[in-house]
């Protein structure tokens, strides 16, 4: 049933916001080797977690529901009052739960990029170079490398 899948799925959000926030403290203390095995961990709680979604919404899409917010809505409507209020209640903790894991990866992007740059800055002072003469393009690919170098001008 569509609540037991509910409660699976508010689960696997709750251990990948756990795994999130362990990645988080793996970042910060730079722990590749336990960057490593957390990302396969990360990346089979994802899996789940995506095949879960896929499974609810075959669920309500076979019952024919939208699947959408409102199907859900309006496949609760149909469940014994009891039910609609268990159904309700995971509904209602897995929109703030997924928020969480959004800003959680965010942060975790955050402290990846900043320490990118803090690499790139690193590599540009051994090699010589300013660090602010290399440009990006909006997929991370170096487009441009002037100043010493005497780089080339590409296409942005």
């Amino acid at each position: 049933m569509l609540t037991t899948r509910l409660q699976e799925e508010l689960a696997t959000v709750d251990a990948l916001l756990r795994l999130l926030q362990r990645e988080y403290e793996v970042l910060k203390a730079r722990d590749l080797p336990g960057l490593q095995q957390l990302t396969l961990e990360k990346q089979a709680c994802a899996d789940r977690l995506q095949s879960q979604i896929a499974s609810r919404l075959g669920e309500l899409h076979k019952q024919g529901f939208a699947t959408d917010a409102q199907g859900m809505a309006d496949w609760m409507k149909g469940l014994a009052p009891a039910e609609r209020a268990a159904a309700s209640k995971l509904w209602a903790k897995l929109e703030p739960a997924a928020e969480q894991l959004h800003a959680q990866n965010q942060v975790n992007g955050a402290v990846i990029a900043a320490s990118r740059n803090h690499i790139d800055q690193s590599l540009a002072i051994l090699r010589g170079r300013d660090s602010l003469d290399v440009l990006y393009d909006q997929g991370s690919r170096k487009v441009f490398s002037g100043g010493r170098c005497g780089g080339t001008l590409a296409k942005a």
